[in-house]
């Protein structure tokens, strides 16, 4: 019976999980994988450069500091700038005091922001250029053969 309930908690999540729980006070940067959960403080910057990484500032949790990841959710206080290389979230119970740099954000009715919102356009692959490039090209060869097509046809 015990082998299928843990079998069970296995598929539910393959990230690793940090939590920072009510009443801890840490001081210093986080330089974290997998996914953050804070309801205690932190003073310093979180930092997280995976493309699949998360913070979860939960209710009662304070960050003062910067913030930097894939995925931010915001539902406690946060002093400083949000960094959402993804997504972000600003839930009706959060404070921020900072300018937030996003992607894609959800903000709900009664959440505070006290800063700018600054939209990071998501940069185009770089094989687009050469392929623009192409299609220019192949514009120019084809007005150029009507050009010539018209000065036959019209002398």
């Amino acid at each position: 019976m015990f082998k299928r309930i843990n079998a069970g908690l296995a598929t539910i999540s393959n990230d690793t999980t940090t939590l920072i729980s009510e009443g801890t006070e840490l001081k210093g940067d986080i330089a974290f994988s997998g996914t953050l959960e804070i309801l205690g403080t932190v003073v310093g910057n979180v930092l997280s450069e995976q493309k699949d990484a998360r913070v979860r500032i939960l209710g009662g949790g304070v960050v003062k500091g910067d913030i930097k990841s894939a995925i931010i959710e915001v539902n406690g206080a946060v002093e400083g700038n949000i960094y959402a290389l993804d997504h972000l979230v600003l839930e009706a119970s959060c404070k921020v005091n900072g300018n937030v740099h996003y992607t894609n954000m959800e903000m709900r009715p009664g959440a505070q922001l006290i800063g700018s919102c600054i939209c990071q356009q998501v940069a185009p692959p770089k094989e687009i250029a050469p392929q623009a490039a192409k299609e220019d090209a192949k514009i120019k060869d084809i007005r150029s053969n009507s050009q010539q097509t018209l000065d036959k046809q019209w002398p």
